[in-house]
């Protein structure tokens, strides 16, 4: 099929017959990807009410990446005269619903809120300093607070390493009371952080 034919029967549709069916399949079996091809190839098997119609209409459903288009193309004598398509639509738009969409009205609370111009709310700055400063003060008295599930032989050893002698002590006295088969090692390294203690004070 030459390029001025395909333009005329483009514009021209109501020229799509038998011949022009096969001169399209033609050029959508040499170019497959050619989507517009497909398109006035598909109108024409429609137009000559041919039996492989639905056949083609599910292959090509699937390469055209806008359905609504293709099924607009197809269907554009139906938009024209003003009838509304029948039960023929293959690509899932409920007939019949369209119309009560557009004439149902909305929920009333949200209609007059949107209405009525009051704008969006928001929080004074005063606030938002307020709720910054409460959650670091908490977040602060959390990180602070020691969970003594989280005690282990190792952050004893930091804390020692540190100099902080008070939360390595402490730390040692929960191990001790949470392990009491290591209470021995435990009480040993009491006694030496004591010493220490003592020696840097």
């Amino acid at each position: 099929m030459q390029t001025e034919s395909f333009y005329n029967l483009l514009g021209n549709q109501h020229l799509l017959n038998v011949e022009t069916a096969s001169e399209l399949k033609l050029l959508t079996e040499k170019y497959p990807w050619f989507h517009l091809g497909w398109m006035l190839y598909l109108k024409n098997l429609k137009q000559i009410e041919s039996p492989a119609y639905q056949l083609i209409l599910k292959k090509v459903a699937v390469h055209i990446p806008d359905r609504k288009m293709l099924y607009n193309f197809i269907n554009a004598e139906i938009q024209k005269k003003g009838d509304k398509p029948g039960l023929e639509n293959p690509f899932g738009t409920l007939e019949g619903f369209e119309g009560e969409m557009e004439n149902k009205a909305g929920n009333p609370l949200i209609d007059n809120f949107l209405s009525s111009n009051q704008g969006s709310i928001r929080r004074s700055q005063k606030d938002e300093v307020n709720v910054e400063n409460g959650n670091r003060l908490d977040i602060i008295e959390k990180s602070d607070t020691e969970n003594e599930e989280l005690i282990t032989e190792t952050l004893a050893g930091i804390y020692l390493q540190q100099k902080n002698y008070e939360k390595a002590l402490s730390a040692y006295k929960k191990l001790s009371l949470k392990y009491p088969e290591k209470s021995i090692y435990f009480a040993t390294q009491i006694e030496e952080i004591e010493k220490l203690k003592n020696t840097n004070s």
